[in-house]
This record gives structure tokens, C-alpha cells and sequence, in this order.
């Protein structure tokens, strides 16, 4: 059972300069959801298109470009970051991005982050992976104070032979000298059976990484036990269904099923009405072992540094407790042993000087 973030005993949280020095842990990040609605427009001109042509934006607000806020539902989100990712038409607007991505980490003090990339819809685009293996590995080499794995997902809906491709592409990458430390699987629940995608858990156990499957986002609590039992899931991505079914909450807390908790992403998607009844607290109080993510910070107009100061709020914690979140989150991640340990050598530090 999951018990070092419990109940805290004081109501105080956490002052924005201590936020600010805590060394941080994302496990639930989309490297092209880390696109700008901004940057899109920027990368839309610079081609001689009208942004407002080729992406979806808020056309109400003046202070844009923006992405909608709130969206209407999930596909609307979907349509919205489909245009904005396939604005990224060449190696340098990849290593942009990705440079962007890991400058906003250290911004941040986000120690390690395992952030993941639709390489297959890229290749679909035309890329070739040697070109997106340069762009990514050239666009991290640029900002040496965070440290970066990346999940490399197919989006169920495409369908498996799709995700065998993912599964090529990862290897490749690997062989390129990508750190990629899971595979991943994303996209609309329900559209095709989770019994079509097991290919991936042989896969990633044959390359040594992990396996995360988005699950209890949109779907049903049904849908993460799928992803557990069916596909041999690692952790969960969402899972946030979960907390309908009382039996499995009980199932996941024992197991230590780890779960990547993103707040403002199901709030902006309409998943959930608020962050104050968010189910993050139903999960907290079962024992579920959680981790807390901003999946998509720009279209949510969040960070994680934001969703922490929420989880300070809504699961009443102290600096103690906080710590322990961001160990449990390392604890979790595919990073490698040396890296994980000078995390909490670095929480213990950050503790201290409290």
C-alpha cells in the first residue's frame, strides 16, 4: 500500500520560492503538446500560411494567438493538437521544440522527465528516423541541466500494425542513441480492443524498456484493468476512472500500480467539472500510489510546477509530503539508478534547507 503521502497536518502549503527550489520529477508529458500556441503561429508564418487557416485557436480572445480553453471535448483537444504538431515540418522546427521543452524543464528545477513523442506520425508525415533521432538528441544537447527519456507511443486508434511500427522505430532510435526508456500507448480508449496491442509488451521486454498505456482518462475503469491485465502496463497513464470502482482502487493501492495523475488536463477537457472535485483525492485516500503531471501544459494553460501547487492545495500537502510525491515519481521512472539516487539525494538536500 502507498502511505508516504497521506493526510498532511498542516494547511499552510508551500511558498512559490520553496516550489520553485523543489527538484522535480514528470512522468506524463506529449513533447509536441509542449508546443506554444505561439510558436505553431510562428512556424505557420514562417511558411506563409494564416495561422488562423492551419490551426485551431480561440477566436474570442485578442491577447493570441490561443489555443481553445476549454475545449469541447476530447476530439476537439485532438484536432487541436493534430494542427499544431504538424506545423513541426523539418528537422529544425524538432530540435526547436525540443529544445523549448527541455529549457522549460530547467526553468522549472524538473530534474528528469520521461516525455513522449509520436515518432510514427512523424514518419507518416515524410521524416525519415534518422532525422528525428539528430533533431531530438541536438535539441537536448542544447539545455545539459535536466535529463530526458522518452516514450515512444502509437495511438491505439491507428490500429496494430501501426504499433509494430512504433515498435521498429523505437529499436531504431535506440540504435541511434535516443534515450528511449518505454514504449507507449495513447490514444482514443475503446476504439480498438486492448487484446490487439500485446505485441507491445513482448516488444518493450525484447528492447528492455518499459511499457505505459493511457488508460481511465476518457474510458472506463474497465479499460484500466485492461491495461494491466491484458497488456502488463507498468504504470497508468490518467487512470483517473479508477475511482468509480472501489475494487480495483483496493487492487491498485496493494499492487503499487503507479499512476500518472494530470489535474488541469481533465478539468480543460471537460473529464472532470473542477479541480476541486477531482478525483485525486479519492485516489490519495484509497492508498493509490499517484504521481502528479501537466500532459500537455500549453493547451491546458498549465506546468507542472502549477499542478504541484494544486496537489499542495487539494491533498492538504506539506513540504514533507511534497518531497515524497517527487520521490515517489522518481521511484516510478525508467531513469537509470545513478540518476534516481541523486534525485533524492537532491530532495533530501531541498528538505534540509527548509
Amino acid at each position: 500500500m502507498s502511505d508516504d503521502v497521506d493526510r498532511a497536518v498542516t494547511a499552510d502549503g508551500v511558498a512559490d520560492a520553496r516550489m520553485a527550489t523543489l527538484p522535480k520529477v514528470e512522468l506524463h508529458v506529449h513533447l509536441e503538446g509542449t508546443i506554444s500556441a505561439r510558436t505553431a503561429a510562428d512556424l505557420a508564418i514562417a511558411r506563409g500560411d494564416d495561422p488562423a487557416d492551419v490551426l485551431v485557436l480561440d477566436t474570442e480572445r485578442t491577447d493570441g494567438p490561443n489555443y481553445p480553453h476549454p475545449f469541447r471535448d476530447f476530439l476537439h483537444f485532438v484536432d487541436t493538437f493534430l494542427a499544431s504538431s504538424a506545423q513541426v515540418r523539418g528537422p529544425a522546427d524538432l530540435r526547436t521544440i525540443t529544445a523549448a521543452f527541455a529549457a522549460g524543464q530547467v526553468e522549472q528545477g524538473v530534474r528528469w522527465s520521461e516525455t513522449t513523442f509520436t515518432a510514427v506520425t512523424m514518419e507518416q508525415r515524410g521524416w525519415t528516423p534518422a532525422a528525428m533521432w539528430t533533431a531530438l538528441i541536438d535539441g537536448l544537447a542544447t539545455q545539459p541541466g535536466t535529463h530526458v527519456g522518452f516514450i515512444l507511443d502509437t495511438p491505439r486508434d491507428l490500429g496494430p500494425e501501426v504499433a509494430r511500427r512504433s515498435v521498429a522505430l523505437a529499436s531504431d532510435a535506440l540504435a541511434a542513441g535516443l534515450p528511449v526508456v518505454a514504449l507507449g500507448l495513447t490514444g482514443i480508449e475503446g476504439s480498438v480492443p486492448a487484446q490487439e496491442f500485446t505485441l507491445l509488451r513482448d516488444a518493450a521486454d525484447e528492447l528492455g524498456i518499459g511499457l505505459v498505456v493511457h488508460a481511465g482518462e476518457t474510458g472506463s475503469a474497465q479499460d484500466v484493468m485492461d491495461a494491466l491485465d491484458v497488456l502488463g502496463s507498468d504504470r497508468i497513464g490518467h487512470g483517473i476512472a479508477a475511482a468509480a470502482d472501489p475494487a480495483l482502487l483496493a487492487r491498485i493501492a496493494e499492487d503499487g500500480t503507479v499512476l500518472e495523475v494530470c489535474p488541469s488536463s481533465n478539468v480543460t477537457l471537460g473529464i472532470v467539472a473542477s479541480l476541486d472535485v477531482h478525483p485525486i483525492r479519492a485516489l490519495r485516500d484509497a492508498g493509490v500510489a499517484l504521481t502528479v503531471n501537466s500532459d500537455d501544459p500549453p493547451f491546458f494553460a498549465t506546468t507542472l510546477t502549477a499542478e504541484l501547487h494544486h496537489a499542495v492545495r487539494l491533498l492538504d500537502l506539506d513540504e514533507a509530503r511534497l518531497a515524497a510525491l517527487q520521490r515517489r515519481a522518481i521511484d516510478a521512472s525508467f531513469a537509470p539508478a545513478a540518476l534516481r539516487a541523486e534525485v533524492h539525494a537532491a530532495i533530501d538536500a531541498w528538505l534540509r534547507a527548509g
